[in-house]
Formats: structure tokens, C-alpha cells, sequence
């Protein structure tokens, strides 16, 4: 997973890079007149009206395995649940985790952050747990540490099983899991950590077109102020001989990184043409500057296609001035 750290190598990297632009991209000699920015978000970021019915237990599907990766002393897992029912249901709230075992050590439930994505996955936005539709999933983070033999000198018995419990009388599920943290003290309770119920993440479909395409972003390095907006222009180059038709309008993601959110729109499709074989077309964007957004050099992460072809994929240096 990226975090702050991979962040701040990336932006130094851009900087060294180095590369505020107009509404128009150069490309080979000549000026592009870019496609206006619209601010249209894909269907699938639509807000949704709660529906008041609970999931319950029975409509909802563990995988088959829980899968722990290893976390300082213990594990860490990102647990989905998929509304397997007929009906539209709210998955909200903490549940209760539990690990089946007969006379093993005490469990003691802890509150748990969610699991923060990183660029360029897309969680499906937080209403979709208000109205959770057939076939799609919620999530919930559980950490797990410190699982002692409570008889001394035996050895440990794991647990046959991982329980989540739902809020509010919604029912149990057991499901199978990978791994067990180590014993750390046999003097403590073993610790669950749980987060509430989270958006998962948007899978990826098929590609928007078949063409294959470059990008660029002329007159780097770009200029900005704290609580603006960042203008700049994405230059898409068709450097096949398929012709890339706009019949499917791509969304993109975008984020100014360390401080900045993610931000997913869709291209400006009405106003575009076909991108034929060899040709180019420049395209309008815009990105939120925070208030809080450090001084001087920032790192501009973009990508069209987050949900499909996931490319092409380009960076930039921001230099950002106090507002």
C-alpha cells in the first residue's frame, strides 16, 4: 500500500523532474485547443437515497477465506460482505468479531480505523452502505494480535473459525481464516481490533477503448495557490491505428498528493470527437487545492480509466504558493 512516505518520494522525484498550463496543449509544433472541463461524476459515484431495511446474516456472504497479512505483531484484514439477497439493504454500524475456540484465551473487541484506499483505487461513496444493491459488497477492517496457549506448556489450539455478528440482532456468519498472530503476553486477552462497515472498492470492467493510448501534460512544472484550483490540460495521444471513439465516455481519477483528495470525473465526451490514429486531443482539468496544501513542491498523481483500462497513467510537479 502507498502511504505518506511513498508520497513524499514520489513528489521529491517530480521535483527533480521538474515540468501551470493553459487551455490549450502543445503537441509536436502545434497548439490543441482543449475540450472544456466538465465537473460530471460517473454513475457509479452517485449519491443513493437509504432504504430503511437492515442487511441481515442471511442475505450476506463472507468469502471463503479470510485472508490476515501481517501487521507489527499481529495481522490486519480487509473482510467484504456481499448482499448475496434479492433485496436492497443498509450494511451501518461496527459489528461484534469474534474467533470460535472452546476454553481459549479471552477476546477483547477494540475500535479499529477503516482501511484507507490508495491511488487510484475508487470506493463506491459511503451512501452505497445506506442502500446496499444485490451482488454489490460492504467491508469491514479487523486486526487481530497476541493469541496465547491458555494452559502453560501446551500447544496452541487455533480457533476453528472468524464470527462476524451484525448490529442490532442482524445475525452471525463464520468463515474460515489464513493465520494466527503470535503470543505475546500470555498474561493478556487476545485483541480484535474492528472497524465500522466500509465502501469497497469499485472493480474494475472492461477498458473504454481499444486504442492505445499516451499522456502528457505540457508546461510542466505546474503553478497554484493554497485554496484554489489547479488548472492544467491532459494531452491523450492515439499512438495506435485504431481510432478512440468516445461511445463509452472513460472516467479519470486525480489527487494532489500529500494533502489533496482523490477526485474521479468524467471526460468532457459530448464536446470531444474521435481521437484518430496518430492524432491527439487535449482535454481542460481541474483540481481542489487545499487550504493546509505544505508549500512549494507537490506531486500531481492522474489516471484515466480508473475502472477499465486503468491507463495511462502520468505525474507532475505542482508548485504551490501561499492564497
Amino acid at each position: 500500500m502507498r502511504g505518506p512516505a511513498v508520497a513524499v518520494i514520489l513528489v521529491a522525484a517530480m521535483a527533480v523532474a521538474g515540468c501551470a498550463s493553459s487551455g490549450k496543449g502543445h503537441h509536436e509544433g502545434t497548439i490543441l485547443v482543449a475540450v472544456p472541463w466538465t465537473n460530471a461524476v460517473p454513475p457509479q459515484l452517485a449519491r443513493r437515497a437509504p432504504v430503511a431495511t437492515r442487511c441481515r446474516a442471511s442475505q450476506l456472504r463472507l468469502p471463503d477465506q479470510v485472508r490476515f497479512v501481517p501487521r507489527l505483531s499481529g495481522g490486519i484484514a480487509l473482510v467484504t460482505l456481499r448482499n448475496a439477497g434479492p433485496r436492497v439493504c443498509r450494511l451501518t454500524g461496527r459489528p461484534r468479531v469474534r474467533f470460535v475456540h472452546e476454553g481459549g484465551p479471552a477476546q477483547v473487541q477494540t475500535n479499529a480505523p477503516p482501511t484507507p484506499s490508495t491511488f487510484p483505487e475508487v470506493p463506491y461513496p459511503a451512501s452505497s452502505l445506506l442502500a446496499l444493491r444485490p451482488g454489490e459488497y460492504g467491508a469491514v477492517t479487523v486486526t487481530w494480535d497476541n493469541w496465547c496457549d491458555p494452559t502453560h506448556g501446551k500447544q496452541r489450539k487455533p480457533p476453528s473459525a472468524i464470527r462476524v455478528t451484525l448490529p442490532d440482532r442482524g445475525g452471525s456468519l463464520d468463515t474460515d481464516y489464513n493465520a494466527v498472530p503470535q503470543c505475546i503476553d500470555p498474561a493478556q486477552p487476545s485483541t480484535i481490533g474492528v472497524s465500522v462497515f466500509q465502501p469497497s472498492l469499485i472493480p474494475a470492467g472492461r477498458p473504454w477503448t481499444d486504442a492505445f493510448l499516451r499522456a502528457s501534460i505540457p508546461d510542466r512544472p505546474l503553478h497554484a495557490r493554497r485554496g484554489g484550483v489547479l488548472r492544467f490540460t491532459v494531452v491523450l495521444h492515439n499512438l495506435s491505428k485504431t481510432p478512440a471513439r468516445f461511445t463509452h465516455c472513460p472516467a479519470y481519477a486525480q489527487q494532489l498528493v500529500p494533502a489533496g483528495r482523490l477526485e474521479v470525473r468524467l471526460l468532457n465526451c459530448v464536446a470531444a470527437h474521435p481521437i484518430a490514429g496518430g492524432a491527439s486531443m487535449a482535454f481542460a482539468m481541474r483540481v481542489n487545492v487545499p487550504r493546509d496544501a505544505p508549500l512549494g513542491h507537490n506531486g500531481l498523481f492522474w489516471m484515466l480509466d480508473p475502472f477499465g483500462q486503468r491507463g495511462p497513467e502520468l505525474n507532475a510537479r505542482v508548485d504551490i504558493r501561499s492564497g
